[in-house]
């Protein structure tokens, strides 16, 4: 009885520790951790040959990425995809889909790939999609190292959205990785909120963050540098305090909901 419970508790811990999705910016995805992204991500093998997207240590450095190959002891014709589960867009700030690529041999580097941004899940949702960004990495910045990549998807604010990338269209070339793929935005700045009278203030003291404004508050989330959240606060009152004692000393940045408008700020906790 007690290996059962010993089982059910660390399987838990797996299932929300770690196979919990990004669905709220800042997203990000290293793919380092593979229960992670498996249970998160969806794979389609269009081409039925059997070999997809698949998590690979990247140079055998230990870092992780994604990897679909168009050589694997003969030439293949790709058409592989991956998508992202569900993630919610701000309706308001500069929204950026960034990642990186590369064709992973310079000598093989004609490799073909597509990233699609859609409202729904299916392929014919990302296929008749606008927005969207296709390259073929010959010769390229990214032939045989990863370069960065970015695409503006402002156009979806306020909506839920799906991010597929699709290694297509090309044959008998080798691999292509996908790495550090990030969903950001550009926020609204405290001084956006002066219609709120916001005030914001740190008690180094108590170690409370105290936000006050003429309108109810709706949320509160901490990121730290790297741009891990560490804390989210559902609000409701004109003056709200959270309590960071928990958190490591260091820099954060406070990202605060009033009505539909965000906007954030900077705090040193110590």
């Amino acid at each position: 009885m007690k290996q059962i419970i010993l089982f059910l508790t660390i399987l838990t811990f797996m299932i929300t520790g770690y196979g919990q999705c990004h669905d709220t910016l800042p997203v990000t995805e290293d793919f380092s951790n593979t229960f992670a992204v498996n249970s998160c991500w969806t794979y389609i093998d269009a081409d039925g040959d059997g070999l997809g997207w698949s998590i690979t240590s990247m140079d055998g450095s230990g870092n992780k990425g994604l990897k679909s190959k168009s050589f694997a002891g003969t030439a293949l014709t790709p058409d592989n995809w991956i998508i992202s589960n569900a993630i919610n867009l701000p309706s308001s700030g500069s929204i950026t889909l960034s990642w990186k690529v590369r064709a992973t041999y310079w000598q093989y580097d004609a490799e073909n790939y597509y990233v699609y941004v859609a409202d729904g899940n299916t392929i014919s949702d990302f296929s008749s999609s606008s927005v969207m960004f296709t390259e073929n990495l010959e010769g390229s910045d990214a032939s045989g190292v990863f370069a960065n990549r970015s695409l503006n998807i402002s156009s979806y604010s306020g909506q839920s959205v799906y991010i597929a990338f699709r290694h297509y269209n090309v044959s008998d070339q080798l691999e292509i990785d996908i790495d550090d793929f990030q969903i950001t935005s550009s926020t609204l700045g405290i001084e956006d909120f002066a219609a709120f009278n916001f005030k914001h203030y740190y008690n180094v003291k108590t170690k409370d963050v105290v936000l006050k404004s003429d309108t109810p508050l709706k949320s509160v989330e901490l990121y730290n540098i790297l741009g891990q959240q560490v804390m989210h606060r559902t609000l409701s009152q004109t003056e709200e305090t959270l309590n960071v004692a928990t958190i490591t000393d260091g820099m954060y940045i406070a990202k605060v909901r009033i009505d539909d408008m965000v906007g954030s700020f900077k705090f040193i906790k110590q």
